[in-house]
């Protein structure tokens, strides 16, 4: 009983608000919906492969049988748990609809395209625990608009929350200009609210002053792969099963994009070669089915890749015959005037070569020394993905994700293209070039960052071009800075999630709620009043917009409580660009408002046209001319849904869960989806004959990237770790998904990591003293800020003894509220593209003694996990 209390004791300690001990016994018996039920489509609200699922609903008071005729999954129960028809209790909840109590049970649906059979991941399996309920832990979704006054929270009216948002970013701007008014905003929270956030920010107030959730400046993602000419999503998922090999870099697809491997690539056979620091599940599997794991140290991932690709070339196994028909000239190069980086870095095949060969850093040993990737390894690599098998090639793919990109962003994504392309990978059934992704594509954009209006500038860009080309500025700094007079952050816990995270809290902490000059009664006007006096001495107005509070909130002025999954009718696409409605099934809790609805309120009171929409159909409709020309093109499906005298929404819900991929054109009155980018053999009409069949370059033929360690290595070599310094790397975890917004509330996850933990190895626990469940510090002195500041980031985690890394590196989850990683990494960005390298942290970690975790069976489970 005492380890129970204790346990209980340590939960609270995390988030004081949910006492998960109160929450955690189990259930045994779920509802079956009658026959009559009604049944909306869905898709997970999580990861990046977009499971399709089913909503049943059915009023509270009734409950279906057992037989087949009794039920509307038209089975006779028992049925297995793999049928696509068994329900578990995470899978089941109690909403209100219309104002009356439903059941609803949200399964997978064995009928999509995408997760065949009714399969599922442990985050899609737990969506039942996501919708409000009063009498659970979702009873803390925010309901009503707040205010701060005196250092407390208080409800006001929607009138007069979207009147002060209005009135206090007016004067921002009018005063001080439009880069004054900043935005943070997700980019995966569906193509309605993103568009409606983008058309304000970027459109109607034109501020430079914008970053997606996930980046410090409006920059790409995997750079080096965009600037390739190659699409980060454009294959298919029969593309991983298809192939002879896949290339997996800084991404363990069973973790990460459960459904993707299980129901894809694992049933292909294909070998793996999984370049991660890590001995993670897939990699284990790996080496399990005839595959290698490069266990790359942190950080050198382009030196790896070029490796592999010179001794590719030295061999002459290059695939000759691809890059001649499909990758870029001189000629073809010097037409990318609006690419200041293809200008700079972009080559042809045999200056790529050449480029290779000149840089002994390259070779097998010296890069074997530099990757601590044995010698052996790195040419069973090379053979694996291009040693010819008599006249025919190996059929090789190239996944990617933040592990590659998010340590050294520019150099990493290129190196890996340019190995890609050298194996003939790209736009071919099986051979293709495409991120694994991690959250789903929900990013639809009004209008395009107003690059000419930033400061900003890269001044060695370009030979013909002194003054250097215009780059997006650096949200993070430009706010500790003190140029913003108001941020407005929707669906982000910004400060804790950015590099430097403790650094950046402490100074926007100074600019909100430190300032002097706070509020300090009711009544709009005197509200408003004093918010500008405090702009006016220097400080900035916080708003958020947000489902919980977060890490944030504690330095908000202002809270405005969103509608969400479920709760609304969204829409977005997934990793391979299959367009789906996420159906409303039930409703939003007190005063909650979709985001695009808030946006609109107050886009109207600053007095700017074109936000009057009736519902999300009505900018999903507009949204259309939008997407033309491009990979999420689905004009074609607005336009026959007019030709039809239907709603939008309406016609892509009949499309049920296996949706269209995108672009989708029109074929004697139907619409057809691609199934692949850049693929020179798919039917594709005129209008997308360009972004279906070539490249996205003005040849419409792949380039070449330098991915060139020497961009790198000087920073690679101040930020090392020293000393008794581990590296300190970051990602995610199979159960866990993002920031923990829905995971907090969900006790079947919390119970499996109550803490972050630290992954280590027994070579650096042992003389640390360190053993599983014990309590560790970890600080890092050397954390430079956004303004070149050298300051101190910590953390307190939870040891997990493994051999999962490798000595001198432990790993930790990224986002856990509170023990957030990107506290001991330093601000410092990608040369090229100005991204942070947020997976390369690193600290001295010292126990500090036992947690209850450490004897309490039920909860933490510290077993091995390298099994495949």
């Amino acid at each position: 009983m005492s380890n129970e209390i204790d346990r209980r004791a340590f939960l609270a300690a995390r988030t004081p608000s949910v006492d998960l001990g109160t929450y955690d016994l189990p259930v045994d018996e779920v509802p079956i919906p009658p026959a009559d039920a009604e049944v909306l489509p869905t898709a997970c609200e999580y990861c990046i492969v977009g499971c399709g699922y089913k909503v049943y609903r059915w009023p509270y008071h009734r409950k279906g049988g057992s037989k087949a005729d009794a039920n509307a999954f038209h089975a006779d129960f028992p049925v297995s748990a793999a049928s696509g028809k068994w329900v578990s209790p995470n899978m089941h909840n109690v909403v209100r609809h219309n104002g009356e109590l439903h059941h609803v049970v949200i399964v997978p649906d064995g009928e999509t395209a995408v997760n065949r059979k009714g399969n599922h991941s442990v985050r899609g399996g737990t969506l039942g625990l996501k919708p409000y309920n009063p009498r659970r832990p979702t009873a803390e979704r925010l309901q009503t608009p707040l205010v701060r006054i005196r250092n407390m929270l208080h409800p006001i009216s929607w009138d007069d929350a979207t009147a002060i948002a209005a009135e206090l970013s007016t004067y921002a701007i009018d005063k001080w200009g439009e880069a004054a008014w900043g935005c943070k905003y997700y980019s995966y929270q569906f193509w309605e609210n993103t568009y409606a956030v983008t058309k304000l920010a970027y459109g109607a107030i034109g501020t430079p002053a914008g970053a997606e959730h996930d980046k410090p400046t409006a920059s790409n993602d995997a750079t080096g792969v965009d600037d390739a000419g190659v699409d980060g999503f454009s294959a298919a998922y029969t593309d991983w099963r298809d192939a002879d090999v896949v290339y997996i870099s800084g991404v363990d697809p069973y973790e990460n994009q459960t459904i993707l491997f299980t129901e894809w690539m694992a049933p292909g056979g294909a070998k793996i070669v999984f370049v991660n620091p890590r001995k993670s599940p897939t990699a284990a599997y790996a080496e399990r089915t005839g595959g290698l794991h490069l266990q790359v140290w942190p950080g050198t991932d382009s030196v790896l890749n070029n490796a592999i690709a010179r001794y590719i070339v030295e061999r002459g196994w290059e695939d000759t015959d691809f890059i001649e028909r499909r990758t870029a000239t001189r000629d073809d190069i010097a037409k990318e005037a609006k690419s200041w980086r293809r200008h700079r870095f972009g080559m042809t095949f045999d200056e790529y070569k050449a480029f290779l060969l000149a840089d002994d850093a390259y070779t097998i040993e010296k890069a074997a020394a530099t990757t601590r990737v044995p010698a052996n390894k790195i040419v069973r690599a090379a053979e694996m993905l291009a040693k010819p098998r008599g006249s025919l090639r190996p059929k090789a793919s190239f996944m990617l994700e933040k592990g590659n990109y998010w340590s050294f962003n520019f150099p990493n994504s290129a190196s890996l293209s340019a190995l890609g392309l050298t194996c003939g990978a790209g736009g071919r059934p099986g051979r293709v070039i495409s991120r694994a992704g991690g959250h789903q594509r929900g990013m639809m954009k009004a209008k395009g960052y107003p690059l000419s209006k930033s400061p900003v500038a890269y001044h060695d860009a370009r030979p013909d071009d002194p003054g250097g080309a215009k780059i997006p500025l650096n949200f993070d700094k430009w706010a500790m800075e003190g140029n913003l007079r108001l941020a407005y952050v929707v669906g982000h816990s910004w400060v804790t999630a950015m590099s430097a995270g403790q650094s950046l809290r402490d100074k926007i902490e100074k600019l909100t709620r430190g300032h002097p000059v706070q509020v300090t009664g009711f009544g709009r006007d005197s509200i408003v009043a004093e918010l500008k006096r405090r702009m006016d001495q220097g400080g900035m107005v916080l708003i958020q917009q947000e489902t919980y509070q977060n890490d944030l909130t504690e330095y908000v002025d202002l809270i405005l409580p969103a509608a969400t999954w479920g709760e609304v009718d969204f829409t977005r696409a997934q990793g391979e660009r299959r367009l789906r409605i996420y159906s409303k099934f039930y409703d939003p809790p007190g005063e909650a408002k979709p985001d695009w609805w808030i946006v609109a309120q107050i886009a109207r009171k600053m007095g700017f046209d074109g936000f009057d929409w009736n519902d999300g159909n009505d900018i999903f409709e507009e949204a259309s001319a939008r997407s033309k020309g491009g990979q999420y093109d689905y004009s074609k499906l607005v336009e026959l849904a007019e030709a039809k005298g239907m709603r939008a929404h309406d016609l892509l819900r009949s499309l049920s869960t296996t949706g269209i991929q995108l672009p989708a054109r029109l074929a004697d009155g139907k619409l057809i989806g691609t199934v692949r980018l850049h693929d020179e053999t798919v039917p594709a009409d005129e209008e997308h004959n360009k972004i279906v069949k070539q490249f996205k370059t003005a040849s419409g033929k792949a380039i070449f990237m330098r991915g060139d360690w020497r961009f790198v290595d000087k920073i690679y070599s101040r930020f090392h770790p020293k000393q008794d310094e581990l590296w300190v790397l970051n990602g995610r975890i199979n159960h866990i998904w993002q920031t923990m917004y829905d995971d907090l509330r969900k006790p079947y996850v919390r119970q499996r990591y109550p803490s972050n933990f630290l992954f280590i190895n027994p070579a650096d626990a042992g003389p640390r003293g360190i053993e599983s469940g014990d309590l560790v510090h970890v600080q890092n002195d050397d954390v430079v800020n956004q303004l070149g500041e050298k300051t101190t980031g910590v953390l307190a985690l939870v040891a997990y003894v493994t051999d999962e890394v490798a000595p001198g590196v432990s790993y930790t989850y990224a986002f856990y509220p509170g023990q957030n990683s990107n506290t001991v990494v330093p601000a410092v960005t990608d040369p090229v593209t100005g991204v942070y390298n947020y997976k390369i942290g690193k600290g001295r970690v010292t126990r500090v003694g036992e947690t209850p975790l450490k004897k309490v069976t039920g909860a933490m489970s510290f077993v091995p996990r390298t099994i495949g």
